[in-house]
């Protein structure tokens, strides 16, 4: 199978589940702010309430904020080694303690609101780091 056609297939889930959600322009738009936001930099991140920030390698990224609301799309401008945690300020270790590499260009949409099923947070390290 095609890189293309897997990431035609990706695009397509999401879309089918809300038609209303552009991805295409919050992919551009949330990578640009990330790759623009200095060197550490690998995610940028819109919350349900529009707000959009990036985040830093070693730095937390929880994944709901006070007056925020949830995550609801992340784009991963760099990749990315990440590991869950149970917390939103990202102590208590990781869940499972099972480093996920993410690669530059993953898009991710919380469709379904099933962000926080996986940990509450996550820190994400330079890859091979």
């Amino acid at each position: 199978m095609r890189l293309s056609s897997v990431l035609a297939s990706l695009v397509a889930v999401p879309s089918v589940i809300s038609s209303s959600i552009p991805l295409m322009g919050d992919f551009a738009r949330l990578h640009a702010l990330c790759a623009t936001s200095g060197p550490n930099a690998y995610v940028g991140v819109q919350y349900a309430s529009g707000f959009e920030i990036t985040f830093q390698y070693n730095q937390c990224y929880p994944y709901q904020l006070p007056n925020q609301g949830l995550a609801q799309k992340a784009v991963f401008c760099k990749t990315a080694t990440c590991y869950s945690n149970p917390n939103p300020d990202c102590t208590g270790g990781a869940v499972p303690p099972i480093p996920v590499s993410v690669v530059d260009g993953t898009m991710l949409v919380n469709a379904a609101d099933w962000v926080h099923l996986m940990g509450q947070g996550a820190t994400c390290h330079s890859h091979g780091s």
